[in-house]
């Protein structure tokens, strides 16, 4: 099986492809590395506070540390999401980055909004994604065309 280099663009480009790789990036990376956080998370939790974990009764609460390190994660996650997007986007098209930067604005509509928290935690929550996603959109542009120059 031979893997994507991610120095050569794919033989077939387009803006419908570029939004289905960040769509399925996204809640892959999630996946993978929500599966690692688990596995690590009792570990971890008797490392800081020399007791053992228990897990929440319910989901996590916006003050906690947790739910900031499962945002941090998706934020890693939507960096890969962007950096797949850029990948199969055809070249010095950002239409598919705006596309899927916009569908990530839209979902916040149907998710349950953490108003019980500071500022800065709901500020978070709402833009980790698409900041991600321009993120990884733009280092991976920003990479090509530096690699293109040279």
């Amino acid at each position: 099986m031979k893997l994507l280099s991610l120095r050569q663009p794919p033989k077939v480009q387009s803006v419908w492809r570029a939004v289905l790789a960040g769509a399925v990036a996204h809640p892959l990376f999630i996946v993978i590395l929500g599966a690692a956080y688990w596995a690590l998370r009792p570990f971890v939790w008797a490392a800081i506070y020399s007791e053992p974990y228990r897990p929440p009764t319910g989901p996590y609460s916006p003050n906690s540390g947790e739910w900031l390190f499962v945002q941090g994660i998706s934020f890693c996650a939507s960096v890969v999401a962007g950096v797949a997007a850029a990948y199969w986007s055809p070249p010095r098209s950002r239409v598919s980055i705006a596309l899927l930067i916009s569908f990530s604005i839209v979902a916040l509509f149907f998710g349950q909004f953490p108003f019980n928290t500071s500022l800065f935690r709901s500020a978070l929550y709402a833009l980790h994604m698409p900041a991600g996603l321009a993120i990884g959109f733009v280092f991976f542009w920003r990479r090509q065309t530096a690699e293109e120059g040279s």
